[in-house]
């Protein structure tokens, strides 16, 4: 009988410990509020607009700059990739990270899609995870304001849209017909 009490008291703590752990986990469930329903198809249809119009610059005009003050059509879209990385691993997952975005001039055509493709892939995968609860945290943004990272989730793609639309002008700046835009 000592020994059913004993497997059962055993049992029990090993029981409890489980759901603590599970509690503490450091992987989340793929929690799908509605905000986030809502957001992973608008995502994919960034990454898509944006890959085609990455894709439509030979990449022999991947330099083209249409003043000296402006950035060159690859720095604009290794701008999109590394900012949507940058915005995941600070805004979305909170850590400070110190900006040092590549330079463009030195990297292929197939690298800068490489680094687009994966920042969206890495953003997308990192908002989904996100709950409510996550949703609502506030974050630094910058040295004086701080942004609830649903608000930094729209302001990221804001950020994405205006430099896409700035490379599509490159396009068109080298009679390129850019693609036409998508809706979900």
């Amino acid at each position: 009988m000592k020994n059913i009490f004993k497997i059962l008291g055993v049992s029990a703590v090993a029981l409890c410990a489980a759901f603590v752990l599970q509690s503490f986990s450091s992987e989340k469930k793929a929690e799908t509020t509605d905000y986030v329903k809502n957001l992973l198809p608008v995502w994919e249809m960034q990454k898509m607009h944006t890959l085609e119009v990455l894709d439509a610059m030979p990449e022999d005009k991947f330099n083209y700059q249409p003043n000296d003050v402006s950035k060159t059509f690859a720095s604009q879209m290794v701008h999109i990739g590394y900012d949507t990385d940058y915005f995941r691993k600070g805004m979305i997952e909170g850590n400070r990270i110190k900006y040092e975005e590549p330079d463009a001039s030195a990297m292929s055509k197939a690298e800068i899609r490489k680094l687009v493709s994966d920042a969206f892939d890495n953003y997308i995968a990192a908002i989904s995870k996100l709950s409510e609860e996550d949703l609502a945290v506030e974050l630094p943004f910058g040295p004086e304001k701080k942004l609830k990272r649903s608000q930094s989730i729209l302001f990221a793609a804001d950020h994405i849209t205006n430099h896409r639309a700035k490379a599509n002008l490159y396009l068109r700046m080298n009679d390129i017909e850019p693609p036409n835009y998508k809706f979900i």
